[in-house]
């Protein structure tokens, strides 16, 4: 898992670093994920990107993978992008639909000038006790421009009473497990430039 997990961090600074720079490469956050899909299926090795299920040959990074069980909602929610250990395991016995079962080395969030509410849900998802997931990362992006005069309709003003501070975010950890990569535009200069990493018990900045 190891190899896996390093390379994941590494594309995830560079497309963190890749949104600081040019915060509107991407109109949505489901572009985010898209983007963020290719930067990492690329920075795999060719001979890595590939693994045997019974007999198929599968990804190992997918979208929209399920999660392993409800995680303490009404059903099976879907995570947004999701690494299969290698080599593939699924984790339920006698499972219906095993290749959907399969465990995870790690999972990656992500979120678009979002508020409290989704922030906490990816982290309470990740942390659950049946996540499934040995490593889990939130990227957390915030894109702001002046009220009245934004870029992008889908901005948020720098005003904005949603945003959620890095200090409002280390109270909601109860894992080790969960890494949040919280990365902040503004065109305005209200709110400082960069990006940091909160875990637990700390607050990095990254660029």
């Amino acid at each position: 898992m190891s190899g896996q997990i390093e390379t994941l961090r590494n594309v995830l600074q560079d497309f963190y670093l890749e949104f600081i720079e040019n915060p509107y490469l991407c109109y949505t956050e489901h572009g985010q994920h898209a983007l963020f899909y290719t930067m990492l299926y690329n920075a795999i090795p060719p001979e890595q990107r590939y693994v045997e299920w019974q007999g198929k040959r599968i990804c190992v990074i997918q979208k929209e993978y399920p999660t392993a069980g409800n995680l303490g909602k009404p059903q099976r929610q879907h995570w947004d992008i999701s690494v299969i250990k290698n080599p593939p395991e699924c984790r339920v016995s006698n499972a219906r639909f095993p290749y959907d079962m399969l465990s995870l080395a790690a999972v990656v969030e992500f979120g678009l000038n979002e508020g409290l509410e989704h922030l906490a849900d990816d982290i309470e998802r990740i942390s659950h006790r049946d996540a499934n997931v040995e490593r889990g990362f939130v990227v957390h992006l915030y894109r702001l421009s002046k009220a009245g005069a934004k870029f992008s309709n889908r901005d948020w003003s720098p005003n904005s009473k949603q945003i959620v501070t890095k200090e409002k975010i280390t109270q909601l950890i109860s894992e080790k497990k969960v890494e949040i990569y919280y990365g902040m535009t503004d065109s305005t200069g209200k709110h400082p430039l960069g990006v940091w990493l909160i875990k637990q018990d700390k607050i990095e900045p990254l660029a």
